[in-house]
């Protein structure tokens, strides 16, 4: 058993530490690494004790370069930003909007998902680093975020604002819980922002770019196993947002024999039903409603899983069950423990494809908005294409591949190129993440703002 005592901090639900950090007098707050003496240091004492927890616990903390968080000084929300490796560049990933039990949660997700960006940023050989943007949606005074389009606007203003605080270290852009008109507000408050309104000049919802993508992987995996096209396979889709709708949508268009999708929300479901109506009518595609703790649908009697809502749903009860010889889909950190989850499917000779290998899309989408639009961008076309030897599916067969020859998971595969390449510094700037990193957090008005009661 582990030795490791966790702090009863973490134990807070969101709005009870954020109650907690108003109680101290604290409505900003930071943690970053320290070169002159190596450690993690926070801007406050009782945010230490998180911080040392992650890096003694060693399941996701990776020498994260910057975390910073603050209380919405109208809202009450909380909203941060985390910031995971800038060797290639600035700090970018989506701003998840959600809510969290727990703040050991919110943590969490953050410093997963940012590390995650770190590889799949990596891996599309972006300039980019490793960064992600976390809201819990519950947290506000008096202000429930889903109630009126002014109350969100309100939040996401604020989160731009927070944004530019941070002076281009970490560039946000649309995720889970975030829409069109909250990237707007968002963009009102802050240039270092990706996934703009199309009528403001940006890429707009990342969510079809994903979803092609995912498609890509998914072809790559069946070529892996002798099947050269989707025709005729069926897919279990766990999910029905933004990307699964438009990844049926890709499947149906590849001639898929048969759709099986769920959800927790029943608004998806009915608008899903209605965006395909012809083909439930046909039954080729089947809808259903599910229980939050419901992952049947990972347990169908298919060809290929694609998990496209929650992460974390890859572990030691479910891959067992798992009938699928394919796991491929669109959600990020899929696999619960990354040191045993990779090995549990490839033991049950089940081909599993990385998701920061598979969903790369939305981030190429939006990685140079300023560079101006092209149809039919050949940029695009070939991380989508086969002539690339980086392209999605070319590097999915390869990593698949070589994972096979090796007797090494595709996970281990993935992840050993992805932190190879992760460490390559921008050609132009260098390391420049970690310097803003340092200059914001010395700077006169952060210091300020982080000792403001």
């Amino acid at each position: 058993m582990s030795s490791i005592v966790k702090p009863s901090i973490l134990s807070l639900s969101p709005k009870g530490f954020a109650s907690f950090l108003r109680s101290h007098g604290i409505g900003t707050f930071h943690a970053i690494f320290d070169p002159k003496i190596g450690k993690i240091v926070t801007s406050h004492p009782v945010i230490q004790p998180i911080v040392d927890y992650f890096i003694e616990e060693k399941t996701d903390f990776d020498e994260h370069e910057g975390i910073f968080g603050q209380i919405g000084p109208v809202s009450g929300v909380l909203q941060g930003a985390f910031i995971h490796r800038t060797c290639r560049g600035q700090g970018a990933g989506g701003v998840r909007n959600w809510s969290y039990n727990t703040i050991e949660d919110w943590f969490r997700d953050g410093i997963r998902l940012s590390k995650g960006m770190t590889h799949k940023n990596a891996l599309a050989e972006l300039w980019w680093g490793g960064g992600k943007g976390v809201i819990d949606r519950s947290t506000g005074i008096g202000l429930n975020l889903g109630s009126t389009p002014l109350q969100r606007r309100v939040v996401f203003e604020e989160y731009g604002s927070f944004i530019s605080s941070l002076k281009g270290c970490y560039i946000t852009a649309e995720d889970v819980g975030v829409k069109d008109d909250d990237m707007a507000a968002i963009f009102l408050r802050t240039r270092f922002t990706t996934c703009i309104p199309p009528q403001y000049g940006g890429s707009g919802n990342p969510s079809s770019p994903t979803a092609s993508g995912v498609v890509r992987a998914l072809e790559a995996a069946f070529s892996h196993i002798g099947k050269n096209s989707l025709e005729g396979v069926t897919v279990a889709v766990q999910g029905v947002g933004h990307v699964a709708t438009a990844f049926i949508k890709y499947l149906l268009e590849k001639k898929v024999g048969r759709v099986i999708s769920c959800d927790v929300d029943s608004q998806k479901i009915k608008a899903a039903e209605k965006t395909f109506s012809k083909e439930v009518k046909d039954g080729i595609v089947t809808f259903r409603l599910a229980k939050g703790n419901d992952h049947s649908i990972l347990f169908e009697d298919v060809d290929a899983v694609s998990p496209c809502g929650i992460g974390g749903i890859l572990n030691d009860e479910t891959i067992p069950k798992i009938k699928a010889k394919i796991v491929c889909g669109a959600a990020n950190n899929q696999l619960q423990d990354l040191s045993k989850d990779g090995k549990l499917l490839a033991e049950r000779g089940i081909v599993y494809v990385p998701d920061f290998l598979a969903n790369r899309m939305g981030i190429v989408n939006c990685a140079d908005e300023a560079s101006g639009y092209v149809e039919n961008d050949p940029i695009s076309e070939k991380h989508l294409g086969d002539t690339w030897e980086n392209s999605i599916y070319n590097l999915t067969k390869s990593v698949l591949s070589t994972a096979a020859a090796s007797s090494r998971t595709p996970q281990e595969v993935a992840i050993e190129l992805a932190e190879k390449r992760s460490f390559v510094k921008n050609p132009i700037f260098g390391h420049r993440g970690i310097q803003i990193i340092n200059s914001v957090v010395n700077s006169k008005e952060w210091k300020m703002k982080i000792n403001a009661c």
